[in-house]
């Protein structure tokens, strides 16, 4: 009997989030052409966002704004159109994508990065979102894009990654490949399985106010849960589904948010073409390759880095906001204690890494590494990547 009440209980609490109508969220409409898209996010954003400093307004809409970057005529040639979409992350922007996007376009590749809906205005925007509305964002803007470009690829960080890889799989014989930056097909916890229950009765773990004019600092339980499930469905499908289209993907195999070994499986059982290339940092392993996989080794003292977290495998040293000298310091695991939050983000001296009883050997205020130290050399085997599959379409 007290187990009845209990899950009564439990449905009861649940009930406001059915009740409650769902606000209506920012996506990419279908038929939209990607420069009035660009109008209704800069409207939108104006309206919605929560701005860090509200004297630095054009600086950061312009870093959660979608955007486009076309190859430079001069320098490119123009009898082979190349397109690539790409999505950010859960709590990112496309401020994420940068990096890698002007990568791309240097090397003669027509670029959209989208806005997924829920980000890029203020966390609690999360809370309504569900991974219909990311990828009715993505599919459409995809399907505008191939329209436009005698090539397409997708591609995408994290949640954008198994956005991108679902729809190359749902989608094959309209795109080359995908390109995924530490994509999630599992999250890295042993109890991920919770976050659809827990989000039924509870909004947040923690919820800090973000210093970051293009992250969120924490995310809502109900967008958790929609990673889960989502990577949990795309997971699925590849591995029932295993394709030989062309796959590049670059993680890190020390991820504390993504479970590297579980995206592993999905690219030697899934993705099993033997054009399909894995390039994995480590900081255990030595560098090697080994058929289609390629390891480096990601422990780099002289540079005081420690393993790549899973926001650093894309990220260039160069970055004025998040390089190795950039403004901004990734110290969102001391939120907590004011006094290591400062350490982390002034000591010259620090170290960086992912999150690891053996970084915070090396120092008690270490920060997340948030760059690649072999960024322009990973950029140039995509690049390659992309030409060489192009070709052969």
């Amino acid at each position: 009997m007290r187990q009845k009440i209990a899950l009564w209980c439990l449905c009861f609490l649940a009930l406001p989030a059915f009740a409650a109508e769902k606000p209506t969220q920012f996506v990419f409409e279908p038929e939209e052409s990607f420069s009035h898209y660009l109008v209704r996010a800069k409207e939108y954003l104006t309206a919605n966002k929560q701005w860090i400093n509200a004297d630095d307004k054009v600086r950061e809409l312009a870093a959660v704004m979608p955007f486009e970057l076309l190859p430079d005529p001069a320098l490119c040639e123009e009898s082979n159109d190349i397109g690539i979409l790409l999505s950010h992350g859960l709590s990112d922007s496309p401020f994420s994508m940068r990096d890698p996007a002007y990568a791309l376009q240097k090397a003669c590749y027509h670029v959209r990065v989208v806005l997924l809906p829920g980000h890029g205005t203020k966390a609690d925007d999360l809370l309504s979102v569900s991974r219909d509305d990311w990828r009715m964002t993505f599919r459409n803007a995809a399907d505008q894009f191939r329209k436009e470009v005698d090539v397409l690829y997708v591609g995408g960080f994290s949640t954008g990654g198994a956005l991108a890889a679902e729809y190359a799989w749902e989608h094959e014989g309209s795109v080359a490949g995908a390109v995924l930056f530490s994509p999630i097909f599992k999250v890295n916890s042993s109890i991920d399985w919770l976050s659809p229950w827990l989000a039924l009765v509870k909004d947040w773990l923690d919820h800090y106010p973000s210093d970051d004019f293009a992250k969120y600092a924490s995310i809502p339980l109900p967008a958790i849960a929609e990673v889960y499930k989502l990577s949990k469905e795309v997971r699925h499908l590849i591995l029932e589904n295993p394709k030989r289209l062309p796959v590049f993907i670059a993680l890190s195999e020390d991820d504390q948010t993504v479970d590297s070994s579980v995206t592993e499986k999905v690219f030697k059982k899934g993705m099993i073409g033997s054009k399909s290339q894995m390039v994995m940092y480590s900081k255990e392993q030595m560098s090697a390759n080994t058929d289609r996989i390629k390891v480096f080794n990601a422990n780099w003292p002289e540079l005081n880095i420690l393993g790549l977290s899973h926001m650093a495998v894309h990220g260039n040293p160069e970055n004025t906001y998040y390089g190795a000298m950039g403004e901004y310091r990734i110290c969102g695991w001391y939120l907590s204690d004011e006094s290591l939050y400062d350490e982390c983000r002034t000591d010259k001296a620090n170290w960086f890494g992912e999150s690891s009883d053996d970084l915070f050997v090396k120092s008690p205020h270490a920060a997340r590494v948030s760059w690649n130290p072999n960024f322009n050399a990973l950029m140039e085997e995509v690049a390659f990547f992309i030409k060489a599959n192009a070709n052969n379409r």
